[in-house]
């Protein structure tokens, strides 16, 4: 068996990834949350909603302006789900860390897991650069979106360390049942 000792529940860098985990795992909910609440408000207030965010707006471009922001929330609530799969997954990966055999088949699955929520994550991108591009009335509320080549790169490693967790497990499955 490995040892595992820095691993154990003991071990300041699993508390406080709990706790950030936690912390996280709140705030993305009340944002999940939010956003339905100015989603129902934007459907019962209408075109008045959209002055209460985008004060600049003129009189003409309010129905373009409230479909963008209407879209835009709906992109926001992706973002959201997404963010509570990958706090989710990596609250069971510390779980897991925190009972001192991180190296598990469980753990590549969840690996890969987070991996896919953060490929779409990034490919969120691609409809908040049309937002961005199509409607116009958004203003300053429209999302810039841009190249991650960081995010790209996360979503890389994760999956090349969702084979390393596989190939690990299976190794040390394998050694075990020599012994």
């Amino acid at each position: 068996m490995l040892p595992t000792a820095h691993l154990t529940n003991k071990d300041r860098l699993i508390k406080g990834s709990r706790l950030f985990v936690r912390i996280a795992l709140i705030v993305n909910r009340a944002f999940f949350f939010g956003v339905i609440a100015m989603l129902v408000v934007s459907i019962i207030l209408s075109t008045r909603f959209v002055p209460l965010l985008i004060p600049t707006t003129s009189a003409a471009d309010l129905p373009s302006a409230l479909t963008g922001l209407r879209l835009l929330m709906l992109v926001g609530l992706a973002m959201a789900v997404a963010t509570e799969i990958v706090l989710r997954t990596l609250a069971q990966i510390i779980t897991s860390a925190g009972a001192g055999d991180p190296f598990i088949a469980a753990n590549a699955r969840r690996l890969q897991t987070i991996g896919w929520a953060l490929l779409g994550l990034q490919l969120l991108a691609i409809p908040c650069a049309l937002l961005d591009k199509f409607c116009p009335a958004l203003g300053s509320a429209a999302p810039g979106a841009s190249f991650s080549p960081g995010g790209w790169l996360a979503v890389l490693m994760v999956f090349v360390l969702s084979r390393v967790f596989a190939a690990g497990s299976t190794m040390r499955d394998e050694l075990e049942g020599t012994v």
